[in-house]
């Protein structure tokens, strides 16, 4: 690690990275309605899509960390993807029915589809540009191994981190049992821990106003982009005629 980082202060850092992991992604998991493979295996693909390729891509572009090799790197993904998400999917949720996708033409899909893919990189500019006067002057001048890749590696990566994220989210989505509302709210705070608050909480050889900045970034990154998945893929709410029983009519009915 970048700024010789004694191992007892990083070791005491992962202690407290590891819970913020576990806390940001207990209340998804434990609203999925799943058989106990199907649960472990959706939180454990959503960990190693989201936060492992996700992070070595991240970590590759903006920052020197494995210009010598990813090797280990992706081992540390791997095993925490496995252990961590297979337990949170295997102790939590239930085996109840879940609400699913909704079934819809292939055109529907699609042009969903697409939103979703274009939506991650409006989001992520959006917000990255209510931030650039802060974390820019920091890249810029390396520290901590931090740079700023060219805008057409920005673009391709945006567009890569957009299909990850949507692969991963929406088996949540397909297997979730509560409310749109709820499963935005859980949905974003899955993503906003996962993608940023774990890491900024154990780099610690970041300045704290670089961590701050961007972990309110990060955070309005997750339920921004949760709220356009649960609008473009969710189940829609039952409408107030579905959800009330219709009257029994005591007089007869014609044939």
């Amino acid at each position: 690690m970048p700024g010789g980082v004694p191992a007892p202060t990083l070791f005491l850092s992962q202690i407290v990275a590891g819970t913020v992991l576990v806390i940001g992604l207990w209340p998804l998991a434990r609203g999925l309605a799943a058989k106990t493979p199907g649960r472990a295996a959706a939180v454990i693909g959503f960990v190693l899509l989201v936060f492992g390729v996700n992070g070595l891509i991240e970590a590759k572009k903006f920052t020197s960390f494995l210009d010598g090799g990813i090797g280990s790197a992706a081992a540390f993904y791997i095993s925490l993807a496995i252990f961590v998400g297979g337990a949170e999917g295997m102790l939590f949720g239930s085996t109840g029915q879940p609400a699913g996708l909704p079934h819809r033409s292939w055109s529907g899909w699609t042009w969903r589809s697409a939103v979703a893919w274009i939506g991650w990189p409006v989001v992520w500019t959006f917000f990255g540009m209510c931030i650039a006067p802060i974390v820019v002057p920091y890249y810029r001048a390396g520290i901590a191994g931090l740079r700023i890749p060219p805008m057409d590696v920005v673009i391709e990566m945006q567009l890569i981190r957009s299909a990850l994220f949507l692969a991963a989210s929406l088996p949540f989505i397909a297997l979730w049992k509560g409310t749109r509302r709820g499963l935005w709210l859980t949905l974003g705070l899955a993503h906003a821990f996962t993608v940023g608050l774990y890491g900024l909480v154990g780099a610690t050889f970041l300045p704290m106003a670089l961590r701050a900045t961007h972990a309110v970034e990060m955070t309005c990154d997750g339920f921004a982009y949760a709220g356009l998945l649960v609008v473009l893929f969710g189940a829609p709410a039952p409408s107030v005629a579905d959800a009330t029983p219709a009257l029994h009519d005591p007089r007869p009915q014609p044939l």
